[in-house]
């Protein structure tokens, strides 16, 4: 953006940070966020360790989603007579147990309409939000790999490793696209409202709600299209799956599965954040690794500032220590 595109914005009230950040991958500073009124969005960030670490945190979650949850539906649906709540469940408590070893380190979105509602509501970067998707993708993929590894491609139910897709003599696309867009709404709604719970840690459920609601959402779905609200999901077994040979409508099908959840993510983000629903006492926001996640609380109540602060105090009390003064006298000694 030049310098000329940057004052016509601020003569209309959008206003940049002065703060930049590298862009990864590109020899370019983006501003670190931009305003308008009330609404605020996240551009750049600093891509540390942590952000590095966050990234593979999100990979190594949709990994194990994929090769767990895809793979419940597949072992499920072959057996005589399948419940669909023992599907249903394991997606549900799958994003439970996930998010108890990835939450401190990434927030455990394990979702790229989470990571985008998330970003239109204000609580995380553009730049975290595209590196997320990055890496859930990345999971996705190497996940349905290993669903191909496991099952091969004539296993009789769910063969397409769980890939997404409707019978299009039952359902239109206009149907599906309103199913699939309730369902990530409910769930993003519940990712907000847990996240802005003021009880640390997300209140005395944590992520529970959250789990229930991808529950809910499949018992809801999984009779429709099989149940999506995550793009990322849904992109790794149709890829595969298409590579692996196995005919069938998911692939020409997939465009639904990115649509649908992002729109009803965006929209949720949008009622949630700016119409007047959100209680004055929830009004700061956070990100799920903070909120729910407590990621920078440390055992025995102490948080990463405030022990960074102790820290730099020491270190300079190291570095103005004179040997053979006052301070080398140890009574006990």
């Amino acid at each position: 953006i030049s310098i000329k595109n940057i004052v016509a914005m601020e003569k209309i009230g959008i206003v940049f940070s002065e703060k930049k950040h590298k862009v990864p991958f590109f020899s370019y500073q983006m501003s670190e966020s931009i305003q308008y009124g009330k609404i605020r969005f996240l551009l750049g960030e600093e891509i540390d360790g942590k952000f590095k670490r966050a990234c593979v945190a999100e990979f190594l979650a949709m990994l194990f989603f994929v090769i767990m949850c895809c793979g419940c539906a597949m072992a499920t649906l072959a057996i005589p007579n399948p419940n669909l709540m023992e599907v249903a469940a394991s997606f549900g408590f799958g994003i439970m147990v996930l998010a108890q070893f990835v939450g401190p380190l990434s927030g455990g979105h394990i979702n790229c309409a989470v990571t985008f509602a998330l970003f239109v509501g204000g609580r995380v970067s553009l730049v975290r939000t595209v590196c997320y998707t990055f890496s859930q993708l990345g999971g996705s993929v190497l996940g349905a790999f290993f669903l191909w590894a496991i099952f091969g491609t004539n296993w009789p139910a769910a063969r397409a490793f769980g890939s997404n897709s409707w019978d299009e003599t039952v359902f239109t696309g206009s149907q599906v696209f309103l199913a699939e867009m309730m369902g990530t709404m409910l769930l993003v709604y519940n990712v907000f409202a847990t996240i802005d719970i003021p009880t640390a840690g997300g209140g005395p459920l944590g992520v529970f709600p959250i789990a229930m609601s991808v529950m809910v959402a499949h018992l809801f779905l999984l009779p429709i299209d099989g149940c999506s609200i995550n793009p990322t999901r849904s992109f790794g077994p149709s890829l595969v799956a298409a590579m692996a040979g196995i005919i069938g409508d998911y692939y020409h099908q997939q465009y639904m599965f990115w649509f649908a959840p992002m729109i009803g993510a965006a929209i949720t983000a949008v009622i949630y954040e700016y119409a007047p629903l959100k209680p004055k006492k929830r009004e700061n926001k956070d990100n799920m690794a903070d909120a729910i996640f407590m990621a920078k609380k440390k055992r025995g109540g102490a948080d990463e500032e405030e022990e960074d602060e102790a820290e730099d105090e020491q270190r300079h009390h190291s570095q103005s220590y004179v040997p053979g003064s006052h301070e080398d006298y140890d009574p006990e000694l």
